[in-house]
This record gives C-alpha cells, sequence and structure tokens, in this order.
C-alpha cells in the first residue's frame, strides 16, 4: 500500500483517520461477535474477562498496525516520550472537574431523553474482578491514548494543533456510540490532544485517562457492592466536588494570566476537516449509528 505523504494536506490526513476509526470499529465489532459465539455455551467469569481483553486489545492493533504501515508516521510522531515540565497539581483536577461537568450534563440530558443508565456488570470473583479493572481502566487509557492522541493527531499534526485535536477527537466520540456519553468523551479528547499538544507527549493523558476510568470503575462497583445510597452520594461528591474545584483552579489561572494558547502550533482552521469528504462521510456514518432506536 503507498504511504501518504506528509504535505499531502489536511484532507489526506483527515481521511486517514476516518478510514482508521471505521476500522476500529469493524475490528472491534467483529472481534465482539467472535467472542460472543465463543462464549455461547458458558464460561467462567475470569474466562469472560480474558474475552474481553483480547476484543480490547485487538479492537485498537489493527487499526494501529493499518495506519502505521499506510503512513509515514514515526515514531516521534506517537509523542511516547518524556513530556516538558506540566503541573499534576493544576492539570489533573481541571480534567475530572471537565470529565464531571460532562458526566453531569451528559445525565440530565440522558434524563429528558428517556434512554436509561449504561448496564456494565462487574464479576464477583476476585480474579475476575481484578482482571476487569484492568480491562475496564487500564487498557482503555493505554491503547485509546496511543491510537488517537499518539497515531491520529501525530498524523494530523503537520495541519496544525487546532486541527490534530479535533479531528480525532470528533471521530473518538462518536465511536462510544452513544451521543450522551459522546458529549463527555468530546470534552475529555479535546482536553486530552490540547495536553498531548502542550506537554509533547501522551503519558500525562494516559494517566488522566486512567484516573478517570478509575472513578467510572469506582461508580460501577458501588453501585453493584456498596450497601445503601453509598454509590449516590459518591457520585454526588465527584459530579460536583471536582467541577467545582476545577472552576477555583481555573478562576486563579486567570488571574495569573494562564494561556491554553501557549506552545500550540498554527495551522489550518479546524472545521477544514470537513473538506475531506472521506472524513464528513465518516463522521456522518458514526453520528447515525448514535442515534437511539425506537
Amino acid at each position: 500500500m503507498p504511504r501518504i505523504a506528509r504535505t499531502r494536506g489536511v484532507k489526506g490526513a483527515a481521511s486517514m483517520c476516518a478510514l482508521t476509526a471505521l476500522l476500529y470499529l469493524c475490528a472491534r465489532t467483529m472481534l465482539r461477535l467472535a467472542a460472543s459465539a465463543l462464549a455461547r455455551g458458558g464460561v467462567s467469569a475470569l474466562t469472560g474477562e480474558l474475552l474481553q481483553l483480547l476484543v480490547s486489545i485487538g479492537s485498537f492493533a489493527v487499526p494501529m498496525a493499518f495506519l502505521l504501515s499506510a503512513t509515514r508516521l514515526e515514531q516521534a510522531d506517537l509523542r511516547l516520550t518524556k513530556p516538558a515540565p506540566w503541573s499534576p497539581v493544576f492539570i489533573v483536577p481541571v480534567f475530572l472537574g471537565v470529565a464531571n461537568a460532562g458526566n453531569l450534563l451528559g445525565g440530565l440530558l440522558s434524563v429528558l431523553m428517556g434512554t436509561g443508565a449504561s448496564g456494565t456488570q462487574l464479576p464477583e470473583n476476585g480474579a475476575a474482578l481484578v482482571l476487569g479493572f484492568f480491562v475496564l481502566c487500564a487498557v482503555p487509557a493505554v491503547c485509546e491514548e496511543l491510537l488517537f492522541r499518539g497515531a491520529m493527531q501525530g498524523l494530523m499534526r503537520p495541519c496544525g494543533s487546532a486541527a490534530a485535536i479535533f479531528g480525532p477527537a470528533l471521530l473518538f466520540a462518536l465511536l462510544h456510540g452513544d451521543l450522551v456519553q459522546g458529549l463527555t468523551a468530546f470534552v475529555c479528547a479535546i482536553f486530552l490532544g490540547w495536553l498531548a499538544e502542550r506537554t509533547g507527549s501522551i503519558l500525562p493523558g494516559m494517566l488522566l485517562h486512567f484516573l478517570n476510568n478509575c472513578l467510572a470503575f469506582l461508580s460501577l462497583y458501588l453501585r453493584q457492592f456498596a450497601p445503601g445510597g453509598a454509590a449516590v452520594w459518591a457520585e454526588l461528591f465527584i459530579l460536583v466536588g471536582f467541577p467545582l474545584w476545577a472552576l477555583w483552579l481555573l478562576y486563579q489561572a486567570w488571574r495569573q494570566g494562564f494561556r491554553w494558547s501557549a506552545g500550540l502550533r498554527p495551522g489550518v482552521d479546524v472545521l477544514s476537516v470537513f473538506t475531506s469528504p472521506a472524513y464528513t462521510v465518516g463522521v456522518l456514518f458514526l453520528l447515525i449509528l448514535c442515534i437511539p432506536v425506537g
């Protein structure tokens, strides 16, 4: 397969990102069907989690291999390097505040739309529960950052930071297959994309992604196993506490002259990604899949 030249511009880069996103969707669907077929006769909780692990890793390995083989991406483009100095004391609570503000808004939209909450169930067995934590928290944090903020954003970086952040972020959000979840995913992806550009590394984003997944896992665990209203109070604290903390930190940063655009690479307008027919069609297709039926 011919390699795409870096000079091909935003159309070529956005098209490759869209094709990679659709390939990820196909790989995930096929692997899930295969796992369901293998588990049809009944498997243990541990085996079920092992199958989910294979699905998660395979879903990212296939599109990642395609993107690396079809483009001129190099290791440096993936930003798997030591980050420039950054402030976890500021960034971590601000990111969790942004993420949970999205969750809060998504929850309100879910109520208004009459859609139900996620039906994810955690295994009760100790070993299976530990593996489930790994599948739900660690694997997505590493693989999603590597594919979206690493490979896809690296492919679009020559077009400028704005397009490089926005293009993969929109695909990432729509691949969640749900408009409510996609809202939170989009704001998180924008923040993580900005952080990758600001620090020159996707490693801080992996950490933030992992921490956010851990909070989601904690909520699932408390809903399923905690007595009384422990889950409600914990979720209320997370959903309200982190956004308020983030607002206070952002206010302090604003008073000190903090600039979000510092260190970003100039380039084309964010909406220029839609000059790619493949990207536009891919986004519309994923958007249709997000619309609830019935």
